[in-house]
């Protein structure tokens, strides 16, 4: 049985298997922070973001294949896709922010305080996991948000489809960030949409 949500212990970024050499070499980086990546959010949301002041922080969500995340890979069906995680006591740390729900569905779009994120986001909803659901489709959306980039030592994994994208992973991340102290790769096909 997968665990809770609020019982998790990472946060998730999906990301084009594409983008890792970048991100290895430079950290996970805002959209604002980024200029040449694969992109695959949509157009219109993305600028919806930029309106509410969101493209320069680097989003997170509490479980993996989410509604975001089905939605992105069923979009691009030949894309190769990665969830890196990082350690939700990273976030508290480092002083992530909390939208307890999908920002565009937010009047209010103020940015919380990790613990007091965490504290009002409606997990009992969230571990419905049912997205036909509107209101619990936008709580499972719900994000941590870091503003500065996450250098690839302080990631705490990264999850792939298959053995073949895990080969491509380790030795991308032996190459250009190295073997000692560094992220594990795994394989969760169940994340997985392709």
């Amino acid at each position: 049985m997968a665990t809770a949500p609020k019982d998790g212990k990472l946060i998730y970024h999906l990301t084009s298997i594409e983008n890792l050499e970048s991100i290895f070499r430079n950290g996970l980086l805002s959209r604002d922070g980024v200029h040449d990546f694969t992109d695959v959010a949509d157009k219109q949301i993305i600028d919806l973001r930029q309106e509410k002041g969101l493209n320069n922080l680097v989003p997170f969500h509490f479980f993996a294949a989410n509604p975001f995340d089905g939605a992105v890979q069923l979009a691009y069906p030949d894309k190769k896709f990665v969830f890196i995680t990082i350690a939700r006591t990273y976030a508290r740390r480092n002083g992530f922010k909390v939208l307890t729900r999908h920002p565009l569905s937010l009047e209010d779009l103020t940015l919380l305080s990790y613990e007091d994120g965490i504290n009002q986001i409606d997990w009992d909803k969230m571990s419905e996991r049912n997205y036909s659901d509107s209101e619990c489709k936008e709580i499972c959306m719900a994000e941590c948000l870091s503003d500065r980039a996450i250098g690839a030592r302080d990631f705490f994994s990264i999850s792939v489809k298959d053995e073949e994208d895990k080969r491509i992973v380790e030795d991308l991340r032996d190459r250009t960030v190295g073997k000692i102290g560094t992220f594990y790769v795994n394989v969760q096909e169940y994340n997985f949409k392709r």
